[in-house]
């Protein structure tokens, strides 16, 4: 950053402005258009955000970073031009709290108030950083200073809210006995508080922070800390307000003048404890009014060996000083003024406190399930993070029950000793770097999903090295990593954000559980641009301090309000943990079961079973995992989306089991299939069989559910699973033979296979007697609890389709469904194309990929296709439409739900129109050929 500073910006070249913007992280492509537009240093100052979209055609994000750097760097330079000119000026005297006695007669201009946080004059001395001061009047936060870090300079009253700040080195008095630590310890509180209280100006004191540079080495606000043996020699240090103030103010003081704050000083290099000691004033109008505060100095005395009493004398706050007043008669006619200034201070204070929750629990709750109660099984969620310490590892039992895509891993340690190796000890997880993700020319999107078997297992990638690694994968500094690594965070972030994931499955979690380091800052800055906006990003940080400088790089992206509205700051890691699994589907790590060949049980292994990833398992105490607030919340629309044409799921069976909602009704198919089994297995008992069953079925009429339920009624006695679709027959294999020998005994199970007879079920529209008693029970109670047209599946199926019975039902369920249809809208053409499909032609259907076509849809990836094609659809379609998946074929499909609703939605939909025109339009649709 030398060149810059060197250089004033009005002088800057076109190269040179094209370094800075690189040094912020804008992409190439914005650095070399504007290079192509002649930008220089005078033109950069000129330069506005509208002109940098519309005539650059640069999205919001970076042109928004870039005028909001460019203000914070002509800001910097007119402070730092303040600061020199505060120089070359006769600097102030300030005798009172220095540390160092044989020093106070020292001339005034050797007192340091420069805000320089590198002292070059001094052999030997390290570069000190400029650090924020604990946030004011927040007690009991986990914050901490570094020793030798620099706070900003002593400061005057500037808002009287905004405190002004007051340094005392107290490296000498520290070291003194109980009671003169305790009267030099309140002489200065009670000096400090006095002067704020009668300015009406918040304020805080630090002890333990440097107030010259009278010992070399040290700067002006330097963190030294102080050490404390005893912490309650401060707190009581206080007891002297009462003599200190008449009996009528000392209450008041009381109110005014915080205790002490103990804010621990980190240093590597020692193993002493030292401190900050800190006390806040605040000089509440509702306390203060019409009051002026005279106090009198506790001072103790050697000649008398005791604490004595100054004479009364009324303080006040000039500039950086506290300093008695000099003409107490205007002094108290100003009082007034001073009173209504704090009043409207106060006021305006209340009025702009951003809209943030102090119930953080909630916050957060709301924040991880966009507002629902339960967060959605189907959303993915990447992690990014730094290192974990040792007790935050013990409250991770939160991110082992979510679905996470991927995890951004800042710690070179993790595989070794932090959460990646906590992660494996439950899950299985690729182990990647960020060049793993750039996918080669000639691969496809899909051919890259596979090859990095991504969405099988979490991908860990390790963004800054990784120390058990034996390549070349070592970890290295920021300003090293920005130069060599960050190219190729761009390109991981943007592939899955701009390839793999669509917008809306998926939320990013910073979770910032030490110290931030500007690769992270990037890697933020990243997801913002590739997922165009702050909407699904959320930070959670148990450190105020860690918090804010990710906070003030986030600012500069996408405003104060979103950053604070999107963070969770002050929760404890075993609060996150334990508010985060309340709301998850699952209550706690499952131990499923699988069942054995001699009728016992054993474990399955989260990690294992994610080894066999193209198998569903269902384990013998599948969804038991599941919450009780998850399964009441959502029980009612898990039963309505079955009843009304859903695939059954194997939560519908386990509500029913459990009795959250009524039986599902099982077809005489099931126990035609169930006896086959049974047969099938005694006929084999010397060897364990492979048997082919097949169920034929009308489309609609239960066939998939019935074989989801002969499974789950089977799996404590058999291992069952469903064969994920996009598998090979081989991988398959592998995977079933994997299940089939899991923690069984070499001798109890039998190699050979002998194939029985092939076995074939039907399952019709057509229903048996003791069928049409259940279905008749079932309707009644599903009627009372669900409108029409979420159950009409279910309706049809228990008239059998039979279209006397049904007529009347279905023209009322097609009148209510058209009601503010979109008549001009592309999906509303769809539905007439099936619809006349379907009428005149049995069987019909239109594939998937041409309805997608047909809506203009663009599909980055197979596995949400579904995703993005069922939200592209209107309220009525989702209604009407079922979808269907040929078994040989796999192709996808849409039919409506049957032939007589299709009719009646083309009557009712045509209107005016023929229906050989709307034929004649279907044909000429070259996207449907």
């Amino acid at each position: 950053m030398a060149e810059f500073e060197n250089v004033p910006i009005e002088k800057w070249t076109e190269a040179l402005v094209s370094s800075w913007l690189r040094s912020i992280g804008i992409r190439e492509e914005y650095v070399t258009k504007l290079n192509e537009e002649e930008v220089d240093g005078k033109i950069l100052l000129e330069l506005t955000e509208d002109y940098l979209k519309k005539e650059t055609g640069m999205k919001s994000g970076p042109a928004l970073l870039i005028i909001k750097k460019r203000n914070e760097l002509v800001d910097s330079v007119q402070r730092a031009q303040k600061v020199l000119k505060n120089q070359e000026s006769p600097k102030r005297d300030d005798s009172d709290g220095n540390n160092y006695p044989e020093t106070r007669n020292k001339p005034s201009n050797d007192k340091e108030t420069s805000s320089s946080t590198e002292t070059q004059d001094q052999p030997g001395l390290t570069s000190k950083k400029d650090c924020k001061p604990r946030p004011f009047c927040k007690d009991g936060i986990d914050f901490t200073y570094v020793k030798h870090n620099v706070l900003q300079p002593e400061s005057g009253v500037i808002d009287l809210i905004s405190p002004c700040h007051e340094y005392k080195s107290f490296a000498v008095a520290a070291a003194l006995d109980r009671t003169k630590l305790q009267a030099k310890f309140a002489k200065e509180v009670l000096k400090f508080g006095a002067g704020c209280m009668n300015i009406r100006s918040n304020g805080t004191i630090h002890f333990g922070v440097m107030d010259s540079r009278d010992n070399a080495g040290y700067v002006h606000g330097e963190i030294i800390g102080v050490p404390v043996g005893e912490k309650d020699i401060y707190v009581d240090a206080l007891d002297h307000i009462e003599r200190a103030f008449s009996s009528g103010d000392g209450e008041h003081v009381r109110q005014c003048i915080r205790p002490p704050q103990f804010i621990e000083v980190i240093d590597i290099n020692s193993y002493e404890k030292r401190y900050v000691v800190e006390v806040d004033i605040v000089p509440a109008i509702s306390v203060v009014k019409n009051r002026v505060y005279s106090v009198r100095l506790p001072n103790f005395k050697e000649k008398s060996n005791k604490v004595e009493f100054e004479k009364e004398t009324i303080y006040r706050r000039t500039g950086s000083k506290t300093e008695p007043v000099s003409d107490q008669n205007e002094f108290y006619q100003r009082v007034r003024d001073r009173d209504v200034q704090r009043e409207k201070s106060e006021q305006s204070c209340i009025e702009s406190i951003p809209d943030v929750s102090h119930d953080l629990g909630r916050k957060l709750s709301m924040l991880m399930t966009s507002g629902k109660k339960i967060i959605e099984k189907e959303k993915w969620y990447i992690l990014v993070t730094n290192k974990f310490g040792k007790q935050d590892l013990t409250s991770i039992d939160f991110l082992l029950n979510m679905k996470i895509f991927s995890v951004f891993d800042f710690d070179p340690d993790s595989k070794v000793s932090g959460l990646c190796s906590e992660y494996l000890k439950h899950h299985a997880a690729n182990l990647h770097f960020m060049q793993n993700y750039k996918i080669p020319t000639g691969m496809s999107v899909s051919e890259f999903e596979s090859h990095l078997h991504l969405f099988e297992q979490t991908s860990w990638i390790f963004c800054n090295g990784r120390s058990d690694f034996k390549g070349n994968e070592a970890q290295c500094d920021e300003m090293t990593w920005i130069k060599t690594r960050m190219t190729l965070l761009r390109d991981c972030v943007s592939v899955v954000c701009k390839q793999i994931l669509p917008k809306g499955t998926f939320l990013v979690v910073f979770l910032l559980t030490s110290p931030v380091e500007k690769p992270l800052l990037h890697t933020f800055y990243e997801f913002f641009t590739d997922m165009e906006g702050h909407e699904d990003i959320i930070c959670i940080s148990e450190s105020e301090e860690n918090f804010l400088k990710w906070q003030s790089f986030a600012e500069g992206s996408c405003g104060a309000d979103t950053v604070n509205r999107s963070s969770v700051v002050g929760m404890k890691m075993s609060h996150i943990n334990a508010t985060l699994q309340r709301i998850q589907p699952m209550t706690s790590r499952p131990t499923k079961l699988l069942p054995v060949y001699v009728k016992g049980e054993c474990n399955l292994e989260t990690r294992e079973e994610e080894r066999m990833y193209s198998l569903e398992i269902l384990s013998v105490n599948h969804c038991d995992e599941t919450s009780l607030d998850f399964a009441e919340d959502q029980k009612e629309d898990i039963e309505r989306q079955f009843y009304h044409g859903g695939r059954v799921n194997w939560l519908n069976f386990w509500l029913a089991d459990k009795r959250f909602v009524g039986d599902i009704i099982k077809r005489d198919a099931y126990h035609d299939i169930s006896s086959l089994i049974q047969d099938n297995l005694k006929r084999n008992a010397e060897q364990p069989p492979i048997c082919c069953l097949n169920i034929y079925h009308h489309p609609g009429s239960g066939g998939s559910t019935v074989a989801r339920q002969v499974l789950w009624n089977s799996r404590k006695v058999l291992r069952c699973a469903v064969v994920k679709p996009s598998y090979s027959p081989s991988l398959v294999a592998e995977h079933g033979f994997q299940l089939r020998e899991y923690e069984e005994k070499e001798s109890k199970i039998e190699r050979m296979c002998k194939e029985s007879p092939l076995e074939n079920v039907a399952v019709t529209h057509k229903l048996s007697v003791e069928e049409k008693r259940h279905f008749a029970t079932k309707r009644q109670t599903l009627e009372q609890r669900y409108e029409p047209e979420f159950i009409l599946t279910f309706v049809l199926m228990s008239e059998e389709f039979n279209h006397q019975k049904i007529v009347k039902y279905v023209q009322q369920f097609v009148t209510h469904l058209l009601q503010g249809i979109d008549h001009a809208s592309m999906v509303t053409r769809l539905i007439r194309y099936v619809a006349l499909l379907n009428t005149y032609v049995q069987n019909s259907f239109i594939s998937q990929s041409h309805c997608e076509a047909l809506l203009a849809i663009t599909i980055h990836l197979d596995r949400f296709r579904q995703h993005a094609f069922e939200t592209s659809l209107s309220e009525q379609a989702k209604l009407v439409f079922i979808h269907l998946r040929d078994d040989r074929t796999y192709i996808q499909s849409v039919r409506i739900i049957h032939p007589l609703v299709a009719k009646e939605i083309l009557h009712q939909l045509l209107d005016k129109q023929l229906q050989s025109d709307l034929a004649l339009d279907l044909l000429h649709e070259d996207v449907l050929l």
